[in-house]
């Protein structure tokens, strides 16, 4: 059996649904993990996804955040709970589909160097790091990470070092999820390509290619050896009011 996953920070589920929908019908993921959804789980756009053929499992939260897994597949397993950590931010869903723990992941910002969110988002890492290292199953962490994890990474390393989503204890803290077993699947099948996942809107970024990978799929021994490719999909950021982030899609082969 074959799944095709991807990841992608919609932002605003209900402003992007004509994309996500869009999407859906051409690539027809098994299944797709959104972040940024701006919407609570009473907002949230079910019957259309119903209609598409998806069970939708739902960690919602207006404005800013709100994650959700939808699959072809019904999920299994459903957990909200980072071990306690940031109960008020809606920034994590974890859930079972084909035997795969997919842990769907909406990393703070950090917002400033100097703001007290900095240290709350380099804590996050640890908390998630430690949640994913307690499952018994093949897992995949995937999601905004917020951070470019190397300098191929970014469109201006030397500009960018040091600043938030490039700082050197954000990309260490992505060091240590490798260190501790994790890979990251788009550098393992495209080792030497420079690729972006989130452009900003202003400045004409996405035409001038001035973006950040900060959209990550990291996968533990046991699930890497199931997934057979990965490629970040730009398609999406060319159409009518588009998300600024772009799908991260992977294909796995797997026995249930």
């Amino acid at each position: 059996m074959k799944l095709q996953v991807a990841t992608w920070n919609v932002n605003s589920v209900r402003a992007r649904m004509p994309v996500i929908s869009r999407w859906l019908k051409e690539t027809n993921p098994d299944v797709l993990c959104m972040q940024e959804l701006k919407a609570t789980e009473e907002q949230f756009p079910f019957e259309e996804f119903d209609t598409l053929g998806y069970h939708s499992s739902v960690n919602g939260q207006v404005r800013w955040n709100g994650v959700a897994t939808i699959s072809r597949l019904p999920a299994t397993d459903v957990c909200t709970d980072l071990s306690g950590y940031l109960p008020d931010q809606s920034r994590m869903i974890s859930a079972v589909v084909g035997g795969i723990q997919f842990i769907n992941v909406y990393v703070p910002n950090g917002t400033d160097l100097l703001d007290p969110r900095f240290k709350q988002k380099l804590h996050y890492y640890d908390v998630l790091r430690g949640f994913a290292l307690n499952s018994v199953k093949p897992t995949i962490i995937l999601g905004d990470f917020n951070v470019a994890p190397e300098s191929i990474d970014t469109h201006s390393p030397e500009e960018q070092d040091g600043t938030i989503c490039y700082h050197p204890l954000e990309r260490e803290q992505i060091g240590k999820f490798l260190g501790s077993g994790f890979s990251d699947v788009f550098r393992v099948f495209n080792p030497d390509l420079k690729a972006f996942s989130w452009w900003d809107y202003r400045a004409a970024s996405f035409r001038r290619n001035r973006g950040m990978r900060l959209d990550l799929v990291l996968a533990n021994r046991e699930a890497l050896a199931k997934i057979t490719d990965c490629r970040i999909d730009t398609e999406p950021r060319k159409w009518e009011k588009p998300s600024d982030h772009t799908p991260v899609v992977f294909n796995m082969k797997i026995s249930e």
